[in-house]
């Protein structure tokens, strides 16, 4: 990918988060294998103190004014992908030129999404226009949650992306060093971030003349009273960063008034300081608790007391902490993950601009019929679609399914919930309908739920896609079944490539949802040689995360439950058949750009995670970011069970562009953390039913 970057500053780190925030990113993203050109206004501060002028991984060039911009014309329109900063200068005219010139996708990356939208309330951003958002084909935001409906449903987002910043653990790591500080602070002054400043550090300074407290950063006004135990550092290079937190035995962080109001708005020193392992303490606000458990890897404060006691805790205690948000780092928040969120959306982005969708308004959507849309894949696809600015219908018998599920999807005026068997004729209001896309996902997954009811899983495999069909040739939709890799039965060739023709057992337990599986895509393919349907096939392998049933007898989901509960773990024969597990958000980018693939029919397509491992390494790993103190048992093999199960995806890569992109362990991580959670009852407005 060839990306060009319009940003407040690559040069310097003097007094601004972008310098930091933007290196971590676009060296990740360089890494792996795209091609930046980071475009920097020329300003006599920064030039001043500049502290990078040639990096290694793109090409920083300078430009005077918006004039001198066009010296960089050929590149832009050669680019991918362009993206502006926030607080450019004349941000808003570099935004249409670049809007003017680009060829390919555009995209906006807010760091201060909440001061943005004040500003933009009160007519005073200098750097963006309200009536640019819908003209950037994604919306980057620091600030996730509520903001990025909001950036959708109020400003006509295509397509509002959380991207938070980062730190590298290559840079920001553990140091051995004499503790000189017991709280410390970096940041550069704010007028609202000054007041919990005061009362979370002063205060607390004032009243412990004992201790030893810092803040570093410049702007700081002459007519503020430090007391004599706080020091003060005017500039702190993001080379001594690490330096500094080694030396505090914990390091406070405030976030900014709008982004607290906001939620989900993590700064970039939190993450700087949870990389070097030093303990945290932060002012409180929505969406914290999903980056870093408070009380195990960091501390929440709103007083001073709480401040004060947070000191007086045992030193080990303290470094437990640090460790543990240093691991949390790891697993989730540094920028190799954050390269990753910006490439997958901006490739989505390019395909729906390659297909003419933007997605700028309702009116431009898709209708689009979603069968078995309650159950796990299907209630993620149905939030996906959403999110993209589709108009869904999720059909579902609730045999399977949960409205639990919905929950969110059931807040939005486009989404309709209608309780149906597709095993039954199709009601007339579904039936008259215009739809776009059909996306059948209606049948049990798991073995002990498609072996419940034998006959209805056949019947849902031929009479419910038959219907599904029928539907689709009647409207003019395309339709996309979900197959399974059960369809290779016990294979006997690894890994398994959509060629081979499998080893099924057609009299076996199994056979009600491997053969009923075949038989859907016989009858899908039959469509498709006889002209009636557009029609497309996902062979889907073994897919894990948030919203398993824990009652499904899924491998995934039976681990964790066990292993959270400190119940036995069941492993079933010698443990060592192997499976390939992909993470549903990779699952469903995968459906997605097969439902879009355009030209001649690429037929069935595998769709999982090339990365195979045995069932014993899993439940180790999961025993490991559990803690659970689970005993081993070992079961009897069911009948049928494949012994060794990893996909050949080397025709999604080269038809879709496709590949899983979520490392086993962070998956596992959000997984295990959503069946930790306590489970929230169904509430919010009732679906609009419509059957």
């Amino acid at each position: 990918m060839r990306l060009v970057v319009l940003g407040l500053s690559l040069s310097s780190a003097w007094g601004n988060g972008h310098a930091v925030t933007f290196r971590a990113l676009l060296s990740a993203f360089a890494a792996r294998g795209h091609e930046i050109l980071f475009l920097e206004r020329e300003t006599p501060w920064y030039a001043a103190h500049r502290d990078l002028s040639d990096p290694d991984y793109c090409r920083l060039a300078f430009y005077s004014d918006l004039r001198d911009l066009d010296r960089y014309g050929e590149a832009v329109r050669g680019a991918d992908a362009v993206m502006v900063g926030s607080y450019v200068p004349d941000g808003i005219e570099v935004g249409r030129w670049v809007r003017r010139t680009a060829k390919g996708v555009v995209a906006f990356y807010d760091i201060d999404t909440p001061v943005t939208l004040a500003r933009l309330a009160q007519g005073e951003c200098d750097y963006l226009a309200a009536g640019q958002i819908p003209d950037y084909d994604v919306y980057f935001s620091f600030t996730g949650g509520p903001t990025l409906a909001r950036l959708e449903q109020e400003l006509d987002s295509p397509a509002a992306r959380a991207l938070y910043c980062s730190a590298d653990p290559a840079t920001y790591r553990p140091q051995q060093a004499e503790k000189r500080w017991d709280l410390s602070y970096l940041g550069t002054y704010s007028v609202d971030r000054q007041p919990t400043l005061e009362r979370l550090l002063l205060e607390p300074a004032r009243r412990l003349p004992g201790r030893r407290f810092v803040v570093a950063g410049p702007q700081y006004p002459d007519d503020i009273a430090w007391p004599a135990n706080v020091e003060r550092i005017d500039h702190l290079p993001p080379a001594e960063h690490s330096t500094f937190y080694a030396a505090s035995r914990f390091t406070l962080n405030v976030t900014r008034a709008d982004m607290r109001a906001a939620g989900h708005s993590p700064s970039i020193r939190l993450f700087e300081a949870a990389s070097c392992g030093c303990p945290i303490i932060s002012d409180t606000w929505p969406g914290l608790e999903t980056l870093f458990t408070p009380g195990e890897e960091i501390i929440l404060a709103e007083t001073g007391d709480a401040v004060v006691d947070a000191l007086s805790r045992p030193a080990a205690a303290v470094q437990a902490m640090g460790e543990a948000a240093r691991r949390r780092l790891l697993s989730q928040h540094t920028p190799s993950h954050r390269a990753q969120t910006l490439e997958r959306e901006l490739i989505a982005a390019m395909r729906a601009k390659t297909k003419d969708r933007p997605m700028k308004s309702i009116s431009d959507s898709q209708t689009i019929l979603v069968a078995g849309g309650a159950g796990f894949l299907g209630s993620h696809l149905c939030d996906r679609l959403l999110a993209d600015g589709h108009h869904v219908v999720c059909l579902d018998n609730l045999q399977t399914g949960d409205l639990v599920n919905l929950e969110s999807a059931m807040k939005q005026s486009r989404f309709e919930f209608v309780r149906h068997d597709v095993v039954e004729p199709l009601p007339e209001r579904i039936v008259e309908r215009k739809f776009d896309r059909i996306y059948d996902l209606a049948c049990a997954a798991s073995p002990p739920q498609y072996q419940q009811d034998p006959e209805h899983t056949m019947l849902t495999c031929v009479l419910g896609v038959s219907h599904m069909l029928k539907l689709a040739e009647k409207t003019g939709a395309r339709l996309l079944l979900t197959s399974t890799s059960e369809v290779y039965g016990d294979p006997e060739v690894h890994p398994q490539p959509e060629t081979y023709r499998g080893n099924v057992n057609p009299i076996g337990p199994r056979a009600c949802y491997d053969e009923g599986k075949r038989a859907a895509e016989s009858l899908v393919f039959d469509y498709d040689r006889a002209g009636r349907s557009d029609v497309r096939v996902a062979r889907i392998f073994n897919t894990y995360g948030p919203r398993l049933s824990a009652a499904d007898g899924r491998v995934v989901s039976n681990l964790i439950t066990q292993a959270l509960a400190d119940a036995p773990i069941t492993i079933y024969g010698d443990g060592e058949q192997s499976r390939s597990f992909c993470y549903v958000d990779d699952m469903i980018s995968g459906l997605i750009a097969l439902m879009e693939h355009e030209g001649p029919q690429p037929g069935p397509i595998n769709l999982g995670n090339p990365v195979e491992l045995s069932v014993s390494e899993l439940v180790r790993l999961i025993l490991d970011l559990t803690g659970s103190g689970s005993e081993i048992e070992h079961g009897p093999l069911p009948i049928d069970d494949p012994r060794r199960r990893r996909p050949d995806i080397g025709k999604a890569e080269a038809v879709l562009g496709w590949r899983p992109t979520t490392a086993l362990e962070d998956g596992l991580r959000r997984t295990i953390d959503w069946f930790d959670a306590d489970r929230r009852p169904l509430r919010g407005e009732q679906p609009a039913l419509i059957a």
